[in-house]
């Protein structure tokens, strides 16, 4: 045999089988390869893959006694194999994901997410596939219920009191661990700029330390809150001090505030702290005559506001020295023209109702001032008119106002106008309701103006006939006897009026007073 192998002919045999045996493993693998290769394109244009997002996960274990905490909501899977079966399975919708809980016991536990309803024909993947659940005892406990709600949230000038709960305990369910978490049991409610008791249903949460909503269930979920809503406003009294100083030769004689009280609103325990609005201050400073003067109202510390936010002050002077004898010597030049049958306008008018001026169809009025402005001073420049805005329906005495230049003084022969107001035909009565509600609030507003008209410093009845020592013309009696007829009924009518506005019992005063010519006049006039 060894000289067998010796010979160089047998081994390039050997050679030759050996190489013909490996060129045939080769063609046999590449073979083989292609043959797989053309299975594989076969195959896969037969299959697909469908991806199942948001399948629920259903929990098997004893709800009763036990809660389980862990378990997601969804999951997602992927499906792979025959294209007709994924068609069929993604039409038949009865596939699940599910976790059985049944037979573990209390504890943490890692659980493989199963599935089912799903062809053997079909690769199937699902993520998340393992989960940490936690099973613990279901246990119940009572908790009272606090109403939850922002105080500030009222509308301003009211406040807030103490809610009530119905029913004012609930029962909350869940894990030992989560119950052992609750620190608040809240009803939240928004009281959403209220002016008025607030009652409305609330749902009830169960809060921890961090005030983070806790995983239970509470039963009832809702309750029924009420939380009462008061004003929280007063009126107190106010007073002004002096603050500057007045011209040269001027003295304040008076600080005269033309309101009482104001209206201040603040917190309940601010309001109690304070009974009275003193020391506000007016500047006098320059000042050489009686005048008004506009003042802010400071608001109080604990305050949020007050009402009316600014108030009138009447402030008045007295001259000395030659100040003082300039304006007697100038009072003493001082002469008085008279001007007839002034026509009477009436403003304010409304186009819900028609108008007529009763009486008088025209009144005297005696001016008195220097020299040169009489002169210049004609018929038409004298203009008198009587507001009628807001009255009702109805006959009404109206104030007659004089318009006139600043410089002189007027005195009216008749101060009062009689109108007959009707009103319009048109559909519903509310309007007029409102008109006779504030009516007398106008009514007063134009009274005021026409205290006092009298001249120099005569007394003056407002009647202007010859017997009246005010205008000082005896020959003007005969002229006039209709309009001291009008003046008793005129008397007669203003307590009516002010029955309807309480303030104008001051006009009806001072029409039966003997005012001094001259005070009060340039208020009207002007």
């Amino acid at each position: 045999m060894d000289k067998l192998m010796n010979r160089s002919w047998v081994m390039k045999i050997i050679a030759l089988l050996l190489a013909f045996m490996l060129y045939l493993s080769v063609n046999l693998d590449d073979g083989a390869s292609s043959s797989n290769k053309i299975l594989n394109r076969s195959s896969s244009a037969n299959t697909g893959v469908e991806t199942l997002t948001d399948v629920p996960v259903q929990v098997s274990y004893n709800e009763k006694n036990r809660i389980v905490r862990g378990v997601p909501d969804t999951v997602i899977m992927t499906l792979e194999g025959p294209k007709n079966i994924l068609a069929q399975t993604k039409l038949q919708k009865d596939y699940q994901a599910y976790i059985d809980l049944d037979n573990l016991s209390l504890g943490q536990h890692r659980v493989k997410v199963q599935y089912r309803n799903i062809s053997d024909n079909l690769n199937v993947v699902v993520k998340p596939d393992i989960v940490n659940v936690t099973i613990e005892e279901r246990d119940s406990k009572q908790f009272s219920v606090e109403a939850s709600y922002d105080k500030n949230k009222v509308k301003n000038g009211y406040e807030a009191g103490e809610a009530t709960v119905s029913p004012r305990a609930v029962t909350v369910t869940g894990a030992s661990s989560q119950l052992d978490q609750v620190a608040y049991v809240k009803a939240i409610i928004d009281l959403d700029n209220a002016s008025k008791t607030v009652t409305k249903q609330a749902t009830v949460v169960a809060l921890d330390k961090n005030l983070n909503k806790l995983n239970v269930t509470v039963q009832p979920e809702t309750v029924n809150v009420t939380i009462p809503v008061k004003n929280i406003s007063k009126k107190v009294p106010i007073d002004v001090i002096q603050e500057g100083t007045p011209g040269d030769g001027v003295n304040i004689t008076k600080l005269e505030p033309k309101t009482d009280a104001v209206k201040i609103i603040g917190p309940s325990d601010s309001l109690e702290k304070i009974d009275k609005i003193d020391n506000i201050p007016v500047d006098v400073t320059g000042i050489t005559k009686s005048k008004d003067i506009k003042v802010n109202v400071p608001v109080p510390d604990g305050i949020d506001s007050v009402s009316p936010k600014q108030i009138t002050v009447h402030v008045e002077v007295d001259k000395q020295g030659d100040e003082k004898d300039a304006e007697e010597t100038d009072a003493s030049a001082a002469e008085t023209r008279s001007f007839k049958n002034l026509p009477v306008s009436l403003t304010g008018q409304s186009s819900k109702y028609t108008y007529e001026l009763l009486s008088p169809a025209s009144v005297d009025a005696d001016v008195k001032g220097p020299k040169s402005d009489l002169d210049k001073l004609t018929k038409s420049g004298i203009s008198l008119s009587a507001n009628v805005g807001n009255l009702s329906a109805g006959e009404h005495t109206v104030p007659i106002i004089i318009n006139s230049p600043d410089s002189v003084t007027s005195t009216l022969s008749t101060k009062q106008a009689k109108v007959r107001v009707t009103a319009k035909k048109q559909s519903g009565t509310n309007d007029e309701q409102t008109d006779k509600e504030t009516s007398g609030s106008t009514s007063d507003k134009e009274t005021k103006p026409d205290t006092g008209t009298g001249s120099g410093t005569k007394p003056d009845t407002g009647t202007g006939s010859g017997t009246n020592p005010g205008t000082g013309n005896s020959g003007d009696s005969a002229d006039k006897p209709s309009e001291e007829t009008d003046t008793p009924e005129d008397n007669t009518d203003t307590p009516t009026d002010s029955t309807e506005t309480g303030d104008d019992s001051s006009n009806q005063s001072d029409e039966n007073s003997t005012p001094v010519d001259g005070q009060t006049d340039n208020t009207s006039g002007n």
